[in-house]
């Protein structure tokens, strides 16, 4: 059962602030530090970090530092497969003309 709290948890939690989602998917199959995720997003270094921080102790992504220089990268590329599937199909539902009643 805390599983299933966890997850429940977790997913409110990206889908409550979209600039996680935003995060989450600049970071897709690369390795980027804050500075070059802020430039990606346009976004301040500040609000990067709150993300970041955010996003690691969900275990959402991964740190890894080389030469004292910290980029991150998605734990599992399923996590934004996933979003950007959900995405297409809420957006898909919401423009399409077919109404049920």
């Amino acid at each position: 059962m805390d599983y299933h709290n966890n997850v429940n948890e977790t997913l409110k939690n990206i889908f409550s602030n979209a600039g996680l989602i935003d995060v989450i998917c600049s970071l897709y199959e690369k390795h980027l530090t804050s500075l070059e995720i802020g430039e990606l997003l346009n976004l301040d270094n500040v609000t990067i970090e709150n993300h970041l921080i955010l996003l690691l102790d969900m275990k959402l992504i991964k740190k890894k530092s080389y030469n004292k220089i910290d980029s991150y990268i998605v734990a599992n590329s399923k996590v934004c497969d996933s979003i950007l599937m959900l995405k297409d199909a809420i957006y898909r539902v919401s423009t399409s003309n077919n109404v049920t009643t």
